[in-house]
């Protein structure tokens, strides 16, 4: 039996330099990169934008960069838990966890489930079926991820997979 194809990205984003865009370009910065569930990540602005960013930008890597038609609201996240069918991929993410927090020394605590589409889920879906045998046509591409922060540094892991369009329901 082979293991499901699976994407992974990594990022760290400085807090300070998102809260700065933030200054710079008042709300309108916000809502181009969050959609409005995704402000409520922190009770701080700032450090619920960054995290946001920090996050997609994990999904940005794993899907192998901003494909033509990119935009931040390919990635829409969907809640703590990992959706309806995807629960095989949280002890794969988690796994990863503990060498990226002994490297960063960050513990990343927080977690999210996001919904792939757009530009991006057509770009994930061709990397993942460069892996896959056959990833079939009526697949959806999630997304799995753990962050935390220290001081102004906020440290982001996030794993892509796919699973039956029909299965898939965020909690």
């Amino acid at each position: 039996m082979t293991a499901p194809p699976l994407l992974f990205g990594v990022d760290l984003v400085d807090v300070a330099r998102v809260t700065r865009a933030m200054s710079y370009s008042g709300p309108a910065y916000t809502r181009h990169v969050t959609s409005p569930g995704e402000r409520d990540l922190h009770a701080d602005p700032g450090l619920a934008t960054a995290a946001t960013v920090a996050v997609k930008e994990c999904l940005v890597k794993a899907v192998g960069g901003r494909p033509p038609g990119f935009s931040w609201h390919d990635f829409e996240a969907c809640g703590e838990a990992s959706p309806h069918g995807a629960e095989w991929a949280e002890p794969l993410l988690d796994a990863a966890v503990p060498e990226v927090e002994a490297a960063t020394r960050v513990a990343m605590t927080e977690r999210c489930a996001y919904t792939v589409f757009g530009a991006s889920g057509s770009a994930a879906l061709a990397r993942l079926a460069e892996r896959s045998a056959d990833p079939g046509d009526d697949v959806a591409v999630v997304g799995l991820a753990r962050w935390g922060f220290r001081g102004d540094l906020i440290v982001a892991l996030a794993i892509l997979i796919t699973m039956p369009r029909g299965a898939l329901r965020c909690p």
